[in-house]
């Protein structure tokens, strides 16, 4: 990479570093650009060299943040050992992605805004998105076929309900900490594995 192409990647860092950090405190709706700027300290004529709209800026969010759950997930499947062992670790890997980075975790699940229909950018969130469903869908055919695995349903169909189950356990964790230390006796944590648990259950258990 050459000095050019270096300094690009690192304003480019910093303007997505400080809009993280804007979307996370105000929300997505309500930062502007104007907002980003000053947040990443630099003028608004700079910001637009580097990003033509704020859709833009979450589409590389999202981008960026299918890439890291991408990559975690890999690891997690490679480092599991067995596929019990790499199914806790997956589950584990993305609710510790959640926790270290909210922003990039929620714009990979609301699929946020990823600019003009067609884009490059657009393009590129399509694939990532592709790959990692093509990953966890082919460690769930894996079980399968090893028979640990019950169920009549595709494994791209399997991956979308484990996907919004482990999201929306994640989210009431989140933001129901209190209630599940008060009333229900479980911290964050032993929730999670609870959850993560039952999940396991329903798809192992075969009629």
């Amino acid at each position: 990479m050459g000095k050019r192409q270096a300094l690009a990647e690192y304003h480019r860092g910093s303007i997505l570093a400080a809009a993280e950090r804007l979307f996370s405190e105000k929300g997505t709706e309500r930062t502007t650009m104007d907002d980003i700027a000053r947040e990443a300290e630099y003028s608004k004529a700079t910001l637009y060299v580097y990003f033509q709209s704020k859709e833009e800026i979450v589409g590389a969010i999202l981008l960026n943040g299918l890439a890291m759950l991408k990559k975690r997930v890999h690891q997690a499947i490679q480092d599991g050992g067995d596929w019990y062992g790499a199914y806790d670790a997956v589950c584990r890997s993305i609710a510790g992605f959640y926790e270290e980075n909210p922003t990039a975790y929620e714009a990979v699940m609301g699929g946020g805004h990823t600019g003009a229909e067609g884009s490059k950018c657009d393009q590129d969130i399509r694939r990532m998105a592709n790959e990692f469903c093509t990953e966890l869908a082919n460690f769930l055919e894996q079980g399968m076929t090893a028979g640990t695995i019950c169920t009549t349903m595709s494994p791209m169909e399997t991956v979308m309900l484990f996907w919004a189950s482990v999201s929306g356990m994640i989210h009431m964790a989140d933001r129901n900490a209190d209630t599940l230390s008060g009333q229900v006796g479980r911290s964050r944590e032993e929730f999670l594995e609870d959850g993560f648990h039952m999940i396991l259950r329903a798809i192992t258990q075969c009629e």
